[in-house]
């Protein structure tokens, strides 16, 4: 017997379970109970227990198999159906009354079922349902009591309980059916078959939520319909599940034999650790033609893949050294940090930076400084593990003005940049780290104050044209907290409305100039990305330019709901 996979089938037929066990096949024969013909007479009634037998490890199993259609009835028998052991005092039991005459325990059984399901579903399995007709059994749970019962509760239980998705539409019986999946072996495996199928239900297409917009279920995959292309037979792949709803076959048992050999195997190799089906086929002695020509081309093609990957490895490592200091600005403190941060501002435009630890100076006190036609800007850089207290805010204010009196005049200019909190990965930092007192005394003394994971940030909204480099250097000079947001814009309104999984949305304009090919700043948290406008609608119809008017704006990458709009105020040109 093959250890793996482990296989639990329920209420499948005698046929089918011993011819899984003839092939090796793990399995234990559970079942979800038998139907029950009572044979209620008028004002009749019997005490009923469900017959199912579910394995105390289910946990353990790999496989589910479930066949709902079969219908095998056993008749009564009272010793059956009542307790002789219990280790409770609890002597409930189901109770099924005339006009009722077949008891079908299945319903309840599902019930059970999906606690044990839940705990399958923790790891890679498979379950595979033949179906039935969907139908609600009620239940009635009693208190025996000689020839009178007392009622407890009264459920309705549908054969289906346990399914982890069961997107029923309706009851309908039919023969004539398709096979939607085309050219593969799965899809010949089911055509095969496809002429013995029945079915009882169909089923709709379940949806999901994806940026504020339902679309289609991408787990949930058709893979039969009938003459009316309903849905009667579905897959259900997500991440550790694998599920197999089937028509119906009067006899299954080759079905399942071929699906658990040739299918399922192939489909869900980690399931079937043991499966060595043809793998004698490999060896050299039954090559096929031109087998061995590909494996020798396939091999070149490795190796030259191994040389790409190396040379590429080499790249990366070059990339590391060249804008390694992005990763510096925001992790390093001291020297270290200063060294990229002068890198940064290089990168940025700025000449003549100078490091003042290489300078001959008695007193080291601000750590860059960078003079021009604007005059003489003095930095202090910090790397710290909190956030910085008003006096290393300020300190910069003092060499700022010692400065001005040895120029002789006012244009030295002071920013503090800081990389605080610096142990914390710098998403989840404060951000900014800056109390409101801080930042009006930077206004108030005409100083600036900078971070650097803002500078980090700053690279990329300039590769990504929110700002340009002219325009960062100019905005270092800013007092107060500065902010490298686009410049010279304005805000024409703030998404209300999309489309399209939010490549289209409605803005209402008054008197502002949108013309396709034109481009908006879209800014969502205090963040900003530059769109382009590659379609303009008003009244459904058309427009190259518009100026007034509820219209919709088609821009090429998604935009989420409450989004502000900003245009500049003007349009030389399609860069900013």
């Amino acid at each position: 017997m093959i250890d793996k996979p482990q296989i639990l089938t329920l209420n499948l037929t005698t046929k089918t379970n011993q011819a899984l066990k003839e092939k090796g096949f793990n399995i234990y024969e559970g079942s979800l109970g038998k139907l029950v013909d009572t044979k209620n007479q008028k004002y009749e009634f019997k005490y009923c227990l469900p017959n199912k037998d579910f394995p105390p490890n289910i946990h353990e199993f790999e496989i589910v198999i479930v066949d709902l259609s079969n219908e095998d009835t056993i008749d009564y028998k009272k010793e059956d159906h009542t307790r002789t052991v219990n280790k409770t005092e609890v002597d409930n039991y189901l109770e099924c009354r005339h006009p009722q005459t077949i008891f079908d325990p299945r319903g309840f059984a599902s019930k059970f079922l999906v606690k044990g399901i839940k705990e399958i579903l923790k790891r890679e399995c498979i379950i595979i349902v033949f179906q039935n007709e969907n139908i609600n059994i009620e239940y009635k749970l009693v208190k025996k009591n000689g020839d009178h019962s007392k009622l407890l509760t009264r459920n309705k239980y549908s054969l289906y309980e346990f399914m982890p998705i069961f997107p029923f539409k309706q009851n309908k019986f039919g023969k004539e059916t398709e096979v939607i999946i085309k050219n593969n072996e799965f899809g010949n495996f089911l055509e095969k078959y496809n002429s013995d199928f029945t079915y009882e239900n169909i089923y709709h297409y379940p949806t999901v939520w994806d940026n504020e917009e339902q679309i289609l279920d991408p787990r949930f995959h058709p893979i039969l319909k009938n003459k009316s292309d309903e849905i009667i037979s579905f897959t259900y792949f997500d991440d550790k599940l694998r599920l197999y709803l089937f028509p119906i076959l009067e006899d299954n048992s080759d079905f399942i034999l071929e699906f658990l050999q040739s299918i399922a195997p192939t489909a869900h190799p980690s399931l079937f650790p043991n499966s060595n089906q043809k793998k004698w086929t490999n060896k050299t002695e039954y090559a096929l033609p031109n087998h061995l020509n590909l494996l020798n081309e396939k091999e070149l093609i490795f190796k030259e893949y191994q040389r790409k990957i190396k040379q590429k490895e080499i790249e990366i490592e070059e990339n590391l050294k060249k804008y390694g200091f992005l990763h510096d600005i925001i992790t390093e403190t001291g020297d270290k940090l200063v060294a990229a941060v002068i890198n940064f501002l290089e990168w940025l435009g700025f000449e003549n930076v100078i490091d003042m630890d290489t300078q001959a100076t008695k007193i080291k006190e601000e750590d860059i400084q960078i003079e021009n036609e604007k005059g003489l800007l003095i930095i202090e850089v910090k790397g710290i593990g909190g956030t910085s207290k008003d006096s290393e805010c300020s300190q910069i204010s003092k060499i700022k003005y010692r400065r001005a009196k040895e120029r002789g005049k006012f244009d030295v200019f002071g920013l503090y940049i800081v990389n605080h909190q610096r142990h914390l990965p710098a998403i989840e930092r404060e951000n900014p780290p800056f109390t409101e007192e801080q930042k009006n005394d930077a206004l108030n003394d005409e100083r600036s104050l900078l971070t650097t994971w803002q500078l980090f940030n700053l690279y990329y909204d300039i590769q990504n044209e929110i700002i340009t480099k002219e325009e960062a250097r100019e905005v270092i000079y800013n007092y107060g907290l500065i902010s490298f947001i686009p410049q010279n814009i304005e805000l024409i309104g703030t998404v209300d409305e999309i489309f399209l999984k939010g490549e289209v949305f409605i803005l209402k304009i008054n008197d502002v100039k949108l013309k396709t090919g034109n481009y908006l700043f879209i800014e969502k948290n205090n963040s900003f990305r530059k769109l382009k406008i590659i379609g303009l609608k008003l009244n459904d119809d058309t427009v190259e330019e518009i100026s007034n008017g509820e219209i919709g704006i088609k821009v090429n990458s998604k935009v989420s709901k409450k989004s502000k709009v900003w245009i500049k105020n003007t349009y030389p040109s399609t860069n900013i």
